[in-house]
């Protein structure tokens, strides 16, 4: 069963038995907990506590099925999120069971907002923003669609003020420049081969020539003459792939003999070189449209369940989402989000848990979240006071 922590929460452990045991008396007995295990909804009440035995007894209405020495956490959150890490120890009685208290910590951050259950008939979320992966650009396996886009951008850039003019992907068997700019991803630039001080930059975006591709400069100087070549350029095309790590797809590759390249022209052939990865992003980018449930939510963020067997290889990578919630009635409320976590459960569906990042969320849609939330809020403390009754 796989879990992950993206951000872990920091937890103060209190150091003995009896602060801990006087912690749950406090705040934890009786009280709701939750059991932290997939998909992290399932309740559990402590019952009582047996200090001279760091023991407690939890009722677990669902039953659970555990073997003895299997660990097991409970967790609440009140203004400040609190966790009990046990193992367990046996069964009492019917869905009621002994466990073994190993810890108990307390966040060192509180919980900004407590999260409610969304039903599926009051609101969902869908509309993933997502994208198509490359196959695998260390092996060279890039998709014919970028090698077409890199044509039309050749053509344009073959129109202009440049004589010899290539976009081209990286390839298997490549020149040795090509490949060092490739693992590098700095660019390769000699504004003036006739000069040796061109080969020595101490731009950090920047290739140092002599230092990083070939230190025999007379030899190199001279092969530049033979060619008839005043200036090189080699500019690497970086594209962010979905977990946010650059991925290097090919190169604006120039060699110039009538006149030198300026260095001033290098800021201009690097937007187009960002220009080719947007145009690869939009082929690249799709939106869903399936229906994802919401298993709680606050202001500040929520757990989703996804049943996609193609997101659910791909969303743990990720490290943000972009996506809708939908509430009934109401037209689609774009938010995006950090995910904090995830964690599948037996039968593979996979639970994100999201904190919104609110410079990304507009005001007047930040409105329109609060106050669906105030409407759920009142809703949850409706069902909750009659189920105390």
């Amino acid at each position: 069963m796989d879990y992950q922590h993206i951000d872990h929460r920091d937890l103060n452990f209190l150091p003995n038995r009896e602060q801990r045991f006087q912690a749950i008396n406090t705040y934890l007995l009786n009280q709701n907990l939750y059991i932290k295990k997939e998909p992290f909804f399932f309740e559990a009440i402590i019952t009582a506590c047996f200090e001279n035995e760091d023991k407690i007894l939890v009722n677990i209405p669902t039953g659970i099925s555990l073997t003895k020495g299997n660990p097991l956490s409970f967790f609440k959150a009140f203004s400040k999120y609190i966790q009990l890490d046990c193992v367990y120890e046996g069964e009492a009685e019917d869905y009621n069971y002994y466990f073994r208290l190993k810890g108990l910590g307390i966040a060192t951050a509180a919980r900004k907002e407590e999260r409610m259950p969304v039903p599926v008939e009051v609101g969902f979320a869908s509309n993933i923003l997502t994208y198509k992966s490359f196959t695998d650009p260390e092996k060279f396996k890039i998709p014919n669609i970028v090698n077409e886009i890199f044509a039309k951008y050749q053509e344009r850039l073959q129109n202009g003020r440049f004589e010899h003019v290539k976009v081209q992907v990286f390839k298997q068997s490549q020149d040795a420049k090509l490949e060092i700019v490739r693992k590098t991803m700095k660019t390769l630039f000699i504004e003036d081969t006739s000069k040796i001080e061109s080969f020595r930059s101490q731009d950090p975006s920047l290739l140092n020539f002599e230092g990083e591709v070939n230190n025999h400069l007379p030899v190199i100087m001279q092969r530049y003459k033979d060619e008839g070549i005043k200036s090189e350029l080699i500019l690497p095309i970086i594209y962010k792939d979905h977990r946010n790590e650059p991925v290097s797809l090919g190169v604006i590759w120039i060699k110039n003999s009538d006149r030198r390249i300026d260095k001033e022209e290098l800021p201009e052939l690097r937007s187009f070189a960002e220009e080719i990865v947007d145009i690869i992003r939009s082929w690249n980018t799709f939106r869903t449209t399936a229906s994802y449930k919401i298993m709680d939510i606050s202001r500040t963020g929520m757990c989703i369940r996804i049943q996609e067997r193609k997101l659910i290889e791909t969303l743990p990578k990720r490290q943000k989402l972009e996506l809708d919630i939908l509430f009934k009635r109401q037209k689609p409320l774009p938010v995006t989000a950090t995910i904090r976590w995830w964690n599948k459960d037996e039968k593979g569906y996979l639970y994100l848990g999201l904190e919104f990042e609110n410079q990304a969320i507009k005001e007047v849609e930040r409105k329109r979240l609060e106050k669906n939330l105030d409407v759920l809020s009142q809703q949850y403390k409706r069902l909750m006071s009659l189920r105390a009754s």
